[in-house]
């Protein structure tokens, strides 16, 4: 499955979901990174986060 990394805005073929976005009016959408926005941001992929998160953005400790 193809997605564009909401980052870079390029096309990868191993879209990594990292958060939900929310939206008041209606349902939000997943935001997907390739790897390595993914790794150089130091977001938790979206599988990873604590039931409690919502899905809002989780930083990775080592990500300044």
């Amino acid at each position: 499955m193809t997605k564009t990394c909401r980052e870079c805005n390029e096309d990868t073929d191993e879209p990594v979901p990292v958060a939900l976005e929310h939206v008041a009016s209606g349902a939000g959408r997943v935001v997907y990174l390739c790897p390595l926005c993914r790794y150089a941001l130091g977001l938790v992929p979206l599988d990873q986060h604590p039931r409690d998160s919502y899905g809002f953005p989780l930083y990775e400790a080592h990500a300044l």
